[in-house]
C-alpha cells in the first residue's frame, strides 16, 4: 500500500482559486500537496463573471476520481452560467467542523451558506473494489454550498411574501370597488377617527370601533385607510373576510403588516428580511414571537440609527378591519393580547392602531370595565354613539335619483321619483344600518328591470314574490345565527337555541302580554331559565342584539326581526309563533307548579 503523504502543517489551510480577502470576511483557503502526483483536478467552470473552480479531489495511487463526476460538475456549472452574479462572498456564519474522513480534514470555524448549491458527490473506486464501494479513508462526498449575491435577491423577503395575504390590503385588486362612505356621509365619525390617528400626543394608541352587523364599519375603515394613505401616514392595513381562506385567520396578519412596513422603509425591510432568513420557521411560531421578531426588533434597531425627527416621518397608522371575521375566537383574543403586549407596552414605538369589529366575545371582553384593554383603548360604539339615519337618507336620495336618471324608464326619470314617503319607509326599515340601504340600492340598480318596479318590490315585498330583494342581507343573518346556534348548543346540548331566541323576541315585543314589555328577569322566569341565561343566549349575537339598561333585549335591526318572522327568508331557522307560544305556555306551567301555585280554569 502506498503510504499517505504527510501534510505540510498540522492544520492545513485551503485556498479557493476565486477567493478574495475582504475586510470582515473570513476566507477559506485550499492547498494541495504537490507530491500527490496522481491527484486529479476538475477543471474550472465560468458562471457569469465569476470563475468557479471545484475543489481538488485528492486520491491515493490506488484511487481515482470518477470521470463521470467531472462531467456532472461541469454540467451543473454550465446550467448555472445563465445566472448573472455580482460577486462571490464566503463568510463565517457558524462554527462547524468536518469529520476526519470528510473533504476538509481538521478544518473548523467556517461554513459555506446561501443561494446556489452545487452538490458534487465524488465516488471513488480501486482495482480491488470494482463495485465502487466507498472507503472510510477516502473522500465520500463534497457538499459545496456557496453564497452568490444576485442583484435584488433577498431570500428572507421572498419567504415573507409567501406568508402574506395580498387580498387583505386596502388597495388589493381582489377587493375591487370595496365599500366606502359616500361624500357628505359619516362626516362626524370620519373626522373623529382621522383626528385620533393624527393626534400622536394622545396616551391611548389603540382605537377600537365596534358596531352591529351592517353598521358600516368596513366602509369607514376603507375611507379612513384612503385618507391616511393620502396623508402619507398609512403604515399597513389588514381586512379580514370570513369567506376568503387567505384572510380569515390570524396566521397572515403579522407577515402582511411586516411586508407593508418594510415596503415603506428600506432599512426596515433589511431587518425584517434578515429576521426571516435567520429563522425560516418564524411563521410557525406564536403571534407574540412573530410580532417581536418581524416588527418590534427591526423597528428598535432602526430607531438606534435614526434621529427622532427622521422616525417621525415614517408612516405609523395600522388599520385592522373585521376582527370578528377571523374564524377562531381564541385566535382573535391572541391577536389582541399580542398587540397589547408587544406594541402598546413599548413607548418607543410610534404606531397608532385602529381595529374595527362586531362586538363579539374576544374584543367585547377585552374592552369591558374589567377587561385589560379598557383603560388602554379609545372605544367608539357606532350603534350607540352615532345615529346614521340622516346619512342613510342622503345616500338613498342620491343613489336612487342617479339610478333613475340613467334608467330608460320615464317614470324613474321623473323628479318625483322616489317619493319622500318611499325614502322615509326605507330609512325606518334600515334602523340605522347601512347594509340595509346598500342592499336596497344594489337590488334596485339591476339593469334588466325598471328601478320603479324594483323599488316597489322592496316596499311591498311578501313571501310569495319571486323577487328576493333581501337575499344578501338574509345570507348575512343566516351566517351569524348559524354560528351562534352551533356555539350555544355545544355548551347547552339540552336546549333549543332557535326556540329560545324566538320566544325572547316575542316576549320582548309584548306579543303575549298585551304589548306590555317584560324585563329579562321576568322572561327568564317565564321560560324556566336561570338568572343571566339570556347572556349566554346572545353571546354570539352581539352584532344583532344587545341588552338595554341591563333589563331588556334590544334588536338592532328591524330587518332582523322581520327575518326571524319570515319562513321564506329564515328557512330552516324559522320558528312559527304557535310553536313559540306552546313552549312559553309549557314553561309557565312548570314554573307555577314548582312555586306551589295552582291554575284554576273558570267556566
Amino acid at each position: 500500500m502506498t503510504p499517505k503523504a504527510k501534510p505540510t502543517s498540522s492544520k492545513p489551510s485551503f485556498r479557493w482559486p476565486w477567493s478574495e480577502k475582504r475586510k470582515g470576511d473570513r476566507t477559506v483557503d485550499q492547498q494541495v500537496d504537490p507530491q500527490q502526483s496522481n491527484a486529479r483536478r476538475i477543471e474550472p467552470a465560468s458562471i457569469g463573471s465569476v470563475q468557479v473552480t471545484p475543489p481538488t479531489v485528492v486520491a491515493s495511487n490506488s484511487l481515482t476520481a470518477s470521470s463521470s463526476e467531472e462531467r456532472r460538475f461541469q454540467d451543473v456549472a454550465s446550467r448555472a452560467a445563465s445566472s448573472s452574479t455580482s460577486g462571490l462572498k464566503i463568510t463565517q456564519a457558524r462554527e462547524s467542523s468536518a469529520e476526519p474522513s470528510s473533504f476538509f480534514p481538521h478544518a473548523s470555524g467556517f461554513v459555506f451558506n446561501g443561494g446556489l448549491h452545487i452538490n458534487a458527490n465524488q465516488r471513488v473506486s480501486n482495482s480491488n473494489d470494482p463495485s465502487g464501494a466507498l472507503l472510510s479513508a477516502t473522500v465520500r462526498s463534497v457538499d459545496l454550498s456557496v453564497v452568490y449575491h444576485f442583484p435584488g435577491w433577498e431570500p428572507g423577503w421572498e419567504r415573507l411574501l409567501q406568508n402574506t395575504a395580498p387580498n387583505a390590503l386596502h388597495d388589493s385588486r381582489y377587493r375591487f370597488d370595496p365599500p366606502k362612505c359616500d361624500e357628505d356621509t359619516r362626516v362626524e365619525v370620519i373626522e373623529e377617527l382621522v383626528g385620533w390617528i393624527q393626534d400622536r400626543e394622545s396616551p391611548q394608541r389603540l382605537l377600537c370601533m365596534t358596531g352591529a352587523a351592517g353598521s358600516g364599519k368596513s366602509a369607514l375603515q376603507q375611507t379612513v385607510a384612503e385618507r391616511c394613505s393620502g396623508l402619507d401616514i398609512l403604515s399597513s392595513t389588514f381586512f379580514f373576510s370570513s369567506t376568503d381562506p387567505t384572510r380569515n385567520t390570524v396566521s397572515a396578519v403579522i407577515p402582511t403588516i411586516a411586508y407593508q412596513l418594510g415596503s415603506n422603509n428600506p432599512a426596515l425591510r433589511e431587518g425584517i428580511s434578515a429576521a426571516v432568513f435567520k429563522d425560516p420557521l418564524i411563521f410557525e411560531k406564536s403571534l407574540k414571537t412573530q410580532m417581536n421578531k418581524l416588527i418590534v426588533d427591526p423597528f428598535e434597531d432602526l430607531s438606534r440609527n435614526f434621529s427622532k425627527s427622521e422616525l417621525a416621518t415614517l408612516p405609523y397608522a395600522i388599520l385592522i378591519d373585521g376582527l370578528d371575521e377571523c374564524t377562531d375566537e381564541q385566535r382573535q383574543a391572541e391577536l389582541l393580547a399580542t398587540i397589547d403586549d408587544c406594541l402598546l407596552q413599548k413607548d418607543t414605538l410610534p404606531f397608532r392602531i385602529f381595529i374595527a369589529s362586531r362586538p363579539e366575545w374576544a374584543i367585547r371582553s377585552a374592552l369591558e370595565i374589567t377587561g385589560y384593554l379598557h383603560q388602554k383603548a379609545y372605544h367608539i360604539q357606532l350603534s350607540d354613539q352615532y345615529d346614521a339615519s340622516g346619512d342613510i337618507r342622503r345616500v338613498l336620495w342620491r343613489r336612487l335619483r342617479d339610478i333613475g336618471r340613467r334608467s330608460g324608464d320615464p317614470r324613474a326619470q321623473s323628479p318625483s321619483w322616489p317619493s319622500e314617503e318611499d325614502i322615509e319607509t326605507l330609512v325606518l326599515n334600515a334602523s340605522g344600518q347601512f347594509i340595509y340601504a346598500a342592499t336596497v340600492i344594489k337590488f334596485v340598480s339591476e339593469r334588466r328591470s325598471s328601478p320603479v318596479d324594483r323599488l316597489r318590490a322592496v316596499l311591498t315585498w311578501t313571501p310569495k314574490d319571486r323577487a328576493q330583494p333581501f337575499a344578501a342581507l338574509d345570507l348575512l343573518y343566516t351566517n351569524i345565527v348559524s354560528a351562534a346556534k352551533e356555539a350555544y348548543e355545544a355548551a347547552h346540548p339540552d336546549r333549543d337555541f332557535l326556540l329560545l331566541l324566538r320566544a325572547h323576541q316575542l316576549l320582548n315585543e309584548g306579543y303575549w302580554t298585551a304589548h306590555a314589555i317584560i324585563d329579562l328577569e321576568e322572561s327568564n322566569e317565564v321560560l324556566d331559565l336561570e338568572d343571566q341565561a339570556h347572556l349566554w343566549l346572545i353571546s354570539d349575537l352581539r352584532s344583532l342584539v344587545t341588552v338595554h339598561d341591563y333589563k331588556y333585549l334590544r334588536f338592532y335591526h328591524k330587518s332582523f326581526t322581520d327575518f326571524l318572522g319570515s319562513a321564506s327568508r329564515s328557512k330552516s331557522f324559522f320558528v312559527p309563533e304557535l310553536r313559540a307560544a306552546e313552549f312559553v305556555t309549557v314553561t309557565c306551567v312548570r314554573a307555577l307548579d314548582r312555586s306551589g301555585m295552582y291554575i284554576y280554569i273558570l267556566p
